[in-house]
């Protein structure tokens, strides 16, 4: 997935933002062990952060039935990547052209088009949208000093993305259905333990048609006839 968000991120600066041939895109570390070994003009987009947007997450669950089995399926959750988004040239004239083309870029694209995103992100259900410099959740919460502190390197002017993608968590339960189901009634002095001490009655149900709708009860059974049967 990540691959795949790199490539997209790629194909649209080069496409959207007309650079030359002479100007390289970077995904990596930008440490000072890299930055002393750049030859030419660089636009560089560090992933530095991973998580979940609770804001955005669904609970219901989605289910679909077969003639004998119920299927359920959680929907996917979604998670929020955050770039630091450089540019890094001899002249610190062209680090500001190439890096206003950069921001320009993402700024007018607010959301990425499926059909236009590289491998997994195709099968997303959503389209993907991208939060560019914007200091409300979920970029609000990242200090860009410390973060240069942590790199080791010269703090750059920059800018953060965060693209927030499907995570499938491919948790499905299947079981057989239930056609029909009995449920006892009764006392408990431990109910914790789930047992019944005395039954007082049962009550049966049975689904009904293709639906699986459950008709009414048909029959309640006490318990002290059921035990003169």
């Amino acid at each position: 997935m990540l691959e795949d968000l790199d490539k997209t991120f790629e194909r649209l600066i080069k496409e959207t933002g007309n650079l030359s041939t002479d100007i390289d895109v970077s995904f990596e570390l930008p440490n000072r062990d890299w930055s002393a070994r750049l030859s030419r003009p660089t636009l560089n987009c560090f992933c530095f952060d991973m998580r979940e947007n609770p804001r955005l997450r669904h609970v219901d669950h989605q289910v679909t039935r077969s003639a004998t089995h119920g299927r359920i399926t959680l929907p996917p959750r979604r998670i929020d990547l955050s770039y630091l988004v450089t540019a890094w040239a001899r002249k610190i004239e062209d680090e500001h052209r190439l890096l206003w083309r950069a921001f320009t870029v993402f700024k007018r694209s607010p959301v990425l088009q499926r059909n236009r995103c590289e491998g997994a992100l195709r099968q997303s259900i959503v389209d993907i949208p991208l939060n560019t410099a914007d200091f409300s959740p979920p970029n609000e919460r990242y200090n860009l000093v410390e973060l240069w502190s942590v790199l080791d390197n010269q703090m750059r002017l920059g800018f953060v993305v965060t693209a927030t993608v499907e995570f499938d968590t491919a948790i499905v339960e299947e079981a057989p259905l239930v056609f029909e189901a009995t449920f006892k009634v009764g006392q408990s002095e431990t109910p914790t333990e789930k047992t019944l001490d005395v039954i007082s009655g049962e009550i049966k149900h049975k689904a009904v048609g293709r639906g699986g709708k459950i008709a009414p009860p048909k029959e309640v059974e006490d318990g002290s006839k059921k035990q003169g049967k």
